[in-house]
Order: C-alpha cells, then structure tokens, then sequence
C-alpha cells in the first residue's frame, strides 16, 4: 500500500464520518494521513432524510443540516487546522453520496471506518465501507476502528486501489435494498403510517397516496405487493385499499427472441416443432409473465403464457429484503395498530410463489376442462411440460 501511495502526489484526502466516537477515530487517522503528505483534508458527513425535503419536517432537517455543517467545520480545523474542510450531505445513501463528493472534491485518497457508520438502516443500506471500496475510482483505505478503544484509530488498514486496478462488484441484494431504502426516504415512508385514529380524512388520503407512489417507484414486484394488499380490507385501512386498487404493473414486454428462448427451454424442443407461429405481440404483459397468441403445428389457435426468466429470482430477492424489513419493524406497536406486517407478508409470500408456479394453473385449467366437458362450443387446450 505505501509504495503505491507515496508513488503518486497525495493533495487531497477525504474521510466520512456520522460524527459517531468510532468514526471519528477514523478523522483523527485520515488527519495524521494527511499530514504526512501536506495534503488537504476533507470531512464529509452523510444525514440520511427521515422525511420528504417538500415536507415541514424536511425543511428542519435541511435546517438541522446547516447547523451540523458549522459544527462539523469546526471539528474539521481541529484536527487539519487550515487544511480542514467541512461537507455535510443530505442523501438517502451514505456511500454513494461520498463516493459523489470524493469526485466533486477530486480526492486522491479516500478514508473510512468499517464500524459504525450505518447505524440502525444497516440492515437496508448494506456495508457503507465496502460498497464505497468498490464504487470510488480513486484509492480507498478502510481504516479498522471496530475494536480501538485509544483515542485515535487503529493503524490496521485496508487499501482499494482504483477501479481500474480492482473489479467492482456490488451484490444484488445490497444495491436492490440500497434502492429501496432511497425511494422510502424520498417518499417518507418513516411517517406514512402516523397513528391509526388520525382524524383528518384527507390526512390518511395523503399517506395512501404517498405509499402508492413509492411501491410504483420501485417497480413491479412492489406494485404487486400493493395490488394484493389492495384486496385485503382486513389488514389495511380503507383509505388505503382504495389507493392501492389503482397500482398498475407497467412492465415493457419480453422480445420475442427471448419468448422464443423460455418457450423451448420449458419445452426441450425447438418451437417450430411445436408452434407454427407466435404473435410477437403480447396480449398482455406482467410482472411474472405475460400472454401471446400462437398456432400449434396441428393449427389449432392457442394463447400461451411465457414467465419471465428472471420472475423468480426478482421475486425472491424482495421478499428476502421484505422479510427483513417485517422483522425489524413488525413488532412496533404503533405500526401493528394499523397493519399486521408478519400477516402482509406471509399473504404476499404465498400469493407471488402461487402465481409462479405454473402447474397449478394448468391444474386450474384441467378443472375447467371437466367442468366445460358438456358444452359442444367451448373448449379448454392445454399445453405443459412434463
């Protein structure tokens, strides 16, 4: 690490912080760093929103910020003297916002703690310090003060070089829960739920429509979500079933070639053998599948419906991180006054891994073939794989 480091001019260094004692640990360390190199010395600072910037409560927290700004500038001159500067960012996500300030800044090396820099959206934003040594494109050191309890940090570092030296990797997961941690606090969905006996109608109207346009946002898993919850009176209330029934899962249709692809590894054949013709145009497009005319070689007219060949893994990426997120604040009693979030789950768990599995429709079908069998002009196909 220090023969890269000392083969290239350092002049500015910057380190994150949640002005937290252990990462502030790692201020005094990047500070000595810097130092050493007589370099400047950046001090960013990320405030993770809890309400929307349009809200009252998200002008005070810009307020707060300001302030934070001023006291963090100080603390910056304490340690760096002159060389000292001060950024307080607002942002839903911690590590890209320092990524975007270390290149805002033109820094050369990156500083920061692997503790306590999450806090209790740990569990959403993933490992802040890993997920900044593989997004920077400049050098990162992650200074270890997990176990320190000196005054200033352990000197057992970790250096990323750049990305040109080192591959990016970001697990799915953790960038799939980074994006939805970012959508909630753009939405204020920390407030949405407030307390079930609000008495102002056009209150609750307000927060239904605020959670509508978060779960659309997110894309079509989340509108499913809506769109089941939407048929469960039981677990939400009014305002909000009313709100949900207008989701809609807008989702742009497969290509054909690759309605081509699932259809033959489904079948184990290629799809001439099978079909003399598919409509590329979909009948209708979903979430898990979607639907297309097609003739059969016997040139019988039949409509086939294609699953998407990434629904299950897309399914089951959300409800992990949904299943998570139950968890963590199912047991609020404030929030189970107005939904039941173990029962939300558990029904939208079972509803989606109903729905992708294709063999109960086509049981569902058989049925209606032994229902339809004494009706001359009406007739039910079906066409599986066994």
């Amino acid at each position: 690490m220090q023969n890269h480091l000392e083969s290239n001019v350092i002049r500015r260094v910057m380190v994150g912080t949640d002005r937290s004692e252990t990462a502030d640990q790692a201020v005094h360390w990047a500070a000595g760093f810097a130092d050493r190199y007589d370099a400047e010395l950046f001090v960013v600072q990320v405030v993770v929103p809890q309400y929307p910037f349009v809200t009252e409560f998200g002008e005070a927290e810009q307020t707060r910020a300001a302030g934070d700004n001023n006291e963090l500038a100080h603390f910056a001159r304490q340690v760096a003297g002159n060389r000292g500067h001060a950024r307080v960012v607002i942002d839903a996500d911690p590590a890209l916002a320092i990524v975007r300030a270390a290149e805002q800044e033109a820094v050369d090396v990156l500083v920061v703690g692997n503790f306590g820099m999450a806090g209790r959206k740990e569990f959403l934003l993933g490992n802040i310090p890993n997920r900044i040594s593989h997004s920077a494109h400049c050098t990162v050191i992650i200074v270890n003060t997990a176990h320190s309890t000196d005054e200033h940090a352990s000197h057992s570092v970790r250096a990323h070089l750049s990305k040109g030296d080192t591959p990016p990797f970001e697990p799915p997961l953790v960038a799939r829960a980074t994006h939805i941690a970012a959508v909630m606090a753009k939405h204020g969905l920390t407030e949405l739920f407030g307390q079930s006996n609000e008495p102002d109608m056009s209150i609750r109207c307000q927060r239904a429509k605020r959670l509508r346009a978060a779960l659309e946002e997110l894309g079509p898993i989340f509108s499913k979500l809506g769109q089941v919850l939407s048929t469960r009176p039981d677990l939400l209330p009014v305002e909000y079933i009313e709100e949900l029934a207008l989701l809609q899962s807008r989702v742009p249709p497969m290509t054909e070639s690759e309605v081509v692809r699932v259809s033959e590894q489904e079948l184990g054949v290629p799809w001439e053998d099978v079909f003399k013709s598919i409509d590329p145009k979909p009948l209708a497009a979903g979430t898990i599948a979607q639907v297309h005319r097609a003739t059969l070689e016997s040139g019988d007219r039949v409509v086939v419906k294609v699953q998407r060949p990434t629904a299950r893994a897309d399914i089951e990426q959300d409800l992990a991180l949904l299943e998570v997120f139950a968890e963590k604040v199912g047991k609020r009693p404030a929030l189970n006054q107005v939904i039941d979030m173990e029962a939300v789950f558990k029904h939208l768990s079972t509803s989606l891994h109903r729905e992708l599995d294709f063999r109960q429709e086509a049981d569902n079908i058989g049925r209606m073939q032994a229902v339809l069998a004494d009706y001359d002009r009406l007739a039910v196909l079906t066409l599986t794989q066994n």
